[in-house]
């Protein structure tokens, strides 16, 4: 039974060796490694999620209720419904999966070190396989796509110094960066950016009591300024799309920070919004909106569409396919797990990588992926999973 968990372990930390080449393979071998992990620790999970489940409050459990209420009310007025049935279903299945996770490491502290040890590992080689393959003139038609795993290299590179000590984390910082110039990952920069800024915001707040005592006026001033350098950025996008206000729109917002594709992809998908802005039009659908795969007809953007698979803005992805109510309770759930997670340890240390975990993931979603990207959801709450764990082996070490 050891050894089958063991075995279970390798296949969910080389899962992300896996990753880098076929992303079916991937999501196969971390499904099936957690799946055989939960099966010989079934015990374990009931007993602890009995124990945890009485310290849930009522509005933990209110807030979870109305999400998956207006997410489900988003999926059944959906043009395309089966699409955003499946991927509200994978997001789910990634939540509950990465707390059976959780249950099972706390319970452990051998097989949580072992996995931290094998992911580890697994990020030092595709550290230096990207390296390589950047050298050099071989060409390996899906290395080449490596570019959005530079960014979760990068969050791992980071969380891995707080859960374990290894000589392979060393190894992935050292290639992290030429591998991150190489690959001109815009998303990774901004992520490192925004996540070292927060975390020396937040450093300021801890030692400066001034602040401290002022914290909450403080958070809601950068609320409302947040709020209007939004409307204002939004009010500086395309918003008339006929031919001739494409032609002759001119550019306010700096092209070499958004270029021109994102401008006129988020003034559109804005736009759409503003039809449907209580329910979208489905999670995983902006890509069939109507007149979302038309031609832009700029001189800029060439033959690409207005919306050629996603927004590339979480944000707007969500606003745009779960409208108001449910951006809002997602926000809200996303909220309370790192809240519970938060209160789990006081350790300086432990709230800095939390933070500059989140505040990468969801700054460089902001200008990259798609939130329905399976392996991109899957690894972030592994990670919360895997940062929380950590917390009971640190208190049982101290």
């Amino acid at each position: 039974m050891t050894k089958l968990s063991d075995y279970a372990i390798l296949l969910i930390g080389f899962s992300f060796l896996f990753l880098l080449f076929n992303k079916i393979a991937f999501g196969a071998s971390l499904i099936l490694g957690i799946l055989i992990l939960i099966f010989f620790n079934l015990e374990v999970i009931i007993n602890q999620s009995k124990r945890i489940f009485k310290k849930i409050s009522k509005y933990e459990v209110l807030i979870t209720s109305f999400f998956l209420f207006f997410f489900f009310i988003s999926a059944f007025l959906s043009i395309k419904p089966y699409r955003s049935f499946l991927v509200i279903i994978y997001l789910n299945l990634f939540i509950i999966l990465s707390f059976f996770v959780f249950l099972i490491l706390l319970e452990n502290k051998k097989k949580a070190i072992f996995l931290f040890k094998i992911l580890s590992i697994s990020f030092a080689a595709n550290a230096l396989l990207i390296f390589i393959y950047n050298v050099s003139n071989y060409e390996f038609e899906e290395l080449s796509k490596f570019k959005g795993f530079v960014n979760l290299m990068t969050i791992f590179a980071v969380v891995n110094f707080f859960l374990i000590k290894s000589k392979f984390n060393y190894i992935t910082i050292i290639f992290l960066i030429p591998n991150i110039i190489m690959s001109g990952s815009s998303a990774s920069v901004l992520g490192i950016l925004i996540g070292c800024f927060v975390c020396f915001v937040f450093i300021c707040f801890k030692k400066i009591q001034v602040l401290y005592k002022f914290k909450y006026f403080l958070l809601t001033i950068s609320v409302c300024i947040s709020i209007i350098l939004s409307f204002i950025f939004y009010k500086n996008l395309p918003n008339k799309f006929d031919q001739n206000s494409i032609t002759n729109f001119e550019f306010k917002i700096p092209t070499n920070l958004i270029d021109h594709h994102r401008q006129f992809i988020w003034g559109f998908s804005i736009q759409k919004f503003t039809q449907k802005p209580l329910f979208g039009y489905g999670q995983d659908s902006s890509n069939f909106i109507d007149g979302s795969q038309l031609d832009i007809g700029s001189k800029y953007t060439g033959d690409m569409n207005f919306i050629p698979s996603h927004p590339h803005n979480f944000l707007i992805e969500i606003l745009l396919e779960t409208g108001i109510f449910g951006t809002f309770f997602f926000i809200l759930l996303i909220y309370i797990i790192n809240v519970r997670i938060w209160k789990l340890h006081q350790s300086l240390a432990f709230k800095l990588h939390l933070i500059f975990l989140n505040s990468f993931f969801w700054s460089s979603s902001f200008v990259n992926f798609s939130f329905w990207l399976g392996w991109w959801q899957a690894s972030y709450f592994l990670l919360l999973s895997l940062m929380a764990s950590k917390t009971f082996i640190y208190k049982i070490e101290k």
